[in-house]
């Protein structure tokens, strides 16, 4: 996976904060194992996901209407499919009676967890840095 640089900042502060949280917790989430003694390890970091995800979500949403974000809607989508994602991933690293083995069910999601990282903060996230370099000091003001 990638490793977190300066040139990924958009504000500085609580976004960056979230995005640096998050894409730990996926470096440690890869890190892992995929033996089934894992496996409440996998899903406690799945869920520290998912619940980093969904706070950092809402933040960003909130920024984005203040700022009159033109692509919110479809961000917003992207952050429920995403939402969703995570819950069926989960779901599956956590299944003991499933067709398919925990290495297999960790596998498929060290696969797709640093691809959906980078693919919605390329393509969702970095954009709207533009926007937040419009109105300094928005971060904090929102943040308090």
């Amino acid at each position: 996976m990638l490793e977190w640089r300066d040139a990924m900042s958009i504000d500085r502060g609580a976004l960056d904060d979230d995005h640096h949280r998050l894409h730990e917790l996926i470096r440690h989430f890869l890190a892992l194992p995929g033996e089934d003694d894992q496996r409440l390890r996998a899903v406690a970091l799945l869920e520290r996901m998912r619940d980093l995800s969904f706070r950092h979500f809402e933040r960003e949403e909130k920024l984005q209407t203040v700022i009159r974000y033109p692509q919110l809607a479809e961000h917003r989508m992207q952050h429920r499919r995403l939402i969703v994602l995570l819950g069926d991933i989960i779901a599956q690293v956590e299944a003991r009676e499933s067709a398919f083995a925990f290495g297999y069910a960790k596998g498929k999601a060290d696969q797709l967890l640093p691809f959906w990282f980078m693919d919605h903060f390329v393509k969702g996230d970095l954009p709207v840095k533009r926007y937040i370099a419009r109105t300094p000091g928005l971060m904090q003001a929102l943040c308090r």
